[in-house]
């Protein structure tokens, strides 16, 4: 499942030291309105890393399902099969 693989590297990106997790962005589609389009989320504004998803710091849940990739530094560390 993708939702695991990802939550997997998420845990992965948080726990380890070297990882450079301060680098990381998630893309995520975004809904506005009819519109919808994709954004950037900075993973240490990642509050928690949960079954289903993760939560911003400021509480937003992000599903798994919207998000499209994860890089850091502009190398691609996950991307959805669309």
């Amino acid at each position: 499942m993708a939702g695991s693989a990802l939550r997997t590297l998420l845990n992965r990106l948080r726990w380890d030291a070297a990882a450079d997790a301060e680098a990381v962005v998630l893309v995520v589609r975004v809904r506005h309105g009819p519109h919808e389009r994709e954004e950037e989320f900075l993973f240490a504004e990642i509050g928690d890393i949960l079954a289903a998803g993760v939560t911003s710091a400021d509480g937003t849940f992000l599903p798994y399902h919207r998000v499209v990739a994860v890089r850091r530094r502009g190398e691609e560390l996950w991307a959805s099969a669309r």
